[in-house]
């Protein structure tokens, strides 16, 4: 950084503009449909086809490269631009991986703007309903819409921008980093849902479908009880779902004996996947769970999975669910050095919020197994 003009404030205003990052940020994130050039960049670090685009890719790729050169040499204006068009590299996949979160609960998807309201409907069914009948002879329930507002929460990524590696035309180094940025933005999330619903089972006293111990009895009680709100996924780690597989055979009865066998269709899909994808009609879903490069697990001897591998989910299909999920799109981001390494840092995050809704609780069934604990 040059220190010849230190005292020139003339081009102070300017300047300011040129660091406001998120202003330039936001201006880019917002726009739903990125420009050609931001696209075939982002299909060039994701390794996708460019071929449709001719020319256009070395010409995009040498405007990268000048923009990195700029960036490496201090240019705020190009280290801004680079900024963008990371920020819009990494939100459509981002966005897409958070799709996740709808097979938890219900997921409101609101504007970058907008507050994080859902809305949901309030199950009411009581002795109060009584006097509306007709001679107050029986109850019935009645339904009314109600608006709230989830308190927000931040999803957090970031990573280290090498100016130099991209001036060399290289993004590989930018593709292995941005997908290490997803994959923790995504199970930041998905941690803070499946704690809260975690959280709302374990607190509940009553009028809750839960069991400790993943046995054969157990999955049919809590399945049962889940069934009869709708069509149900089954879904956890792969810790939990794993125990399925001993749950698919059938019984076999003699006069000395009772052996278990498997029917071969289910022998051949453990043998090609490890896992079952369907149990008594429910399917049966694994919730990818990446380990935490930066945490050991609790022996200290591996290291730490980034969501829980306790708990096996039955979750009904629709409007039914507990849980209210709402993401505000688009990715907001900052980049800047960091004193104590003197790199460039770019932080992203994503906002979000859940909320519990106590009456539908039951309609949700979870077993919890201790001894699966990571």
């Amino acid at each position: 950084m040059s220190f010849t003009y230190v005292n020139d404030f003339s081009n102070t205003e300017k300047d300011a503009n040129q660091v406001e990052l998120n202003s330039l940020v936001k201006s880019k994130v917002t726009d739903k449909k990125p420009n050609e050039n931001v696209e075939i960049f982002s299909k060039i670090v994701w390794g996708k086809d460019t071929s449709k685009y001719g020319k256009k890719v070395d010409a995009v790729m040498g405007s990268i490269k000048d923009m990195a050169s700029a960036a490496n040499n201090g240019d705020m204006k190009a280290k801004a631009e680079i900024n963008s068009i990371t920020t819009v590299t990494l939100q459509q996949p981002l966005m897409k991986r958070l799709q996740i979160n709808s097979m938890l609960g219900n997921v409101t998807n609101v504007g970058f703007g907008e507050e994080l309201r859902y809305q949901y409907y309030q199950i009411q069914g009581s002795e109060l309903s009584r006097i509306q009948a007709s001679s107050g002879s029986f109850t019935f329930p009645t339904v009314k819409k109600r608006t709230a507002i989830a308190d927000t929460k931040t999803a957090t990524g970031g990573l280290v921008i090498d100016y130099r590696e991209l001036a060399s035309g290289a993004t590989d180094g930018m593709a292995m980093a941005g997908e290490q940025v997803i994959t923790d933005m995504t199970n930041q999330m998905v941690a803070s849902n499946i704690t809260a619903l975690h959280t709302a089972m374990q607190s509940a006293t009553t009028l809750k479908n839960y069991a400790e111990g993943i046995t054969a009895t157990n999955v049919d009680v809590v399945r049962k009880k889940a069934r009869r709100f709708g069509n149900v996924t089954i879904t956890g780690d792969v810790s939990a779902i794993e125990k399925l597989n001993d749950f698919t055979g059938f019984n076999i009865h003699s006069a000395t004996t009772t052996e278990v066998r498997y029917p071969e269709s289910v022998m051949e899909e453990i043998m090609a996947t490890g896992l079952v994808s369907n149990y008594k009609g429910s399917i049966v879903v694994e919730i990818p769970n990446s380990y935490n490069m930066t945490e050991l697990n609790t022996s200290g001897d591996f290291y730490k999975p980034y969501l829980p591998t306790t708990d096996l989910w039955f979750i009904p299909q629709g409007i039914l669910t507990p849980l209210q999920i709402v993401i505000r799109s688009g990715i907001t981001s900052m980049t800047q050095t960091d004193i104590n390494t003197r790199s460039e840092v770019t932080r992203f995050d994503v906002e979000y919020g859940n909320k519990i809704l106590p009456e539908y609780l039951g309609f949700v069934g979870n077993i919890y197994d201790a001894s699966l604990a990571e």
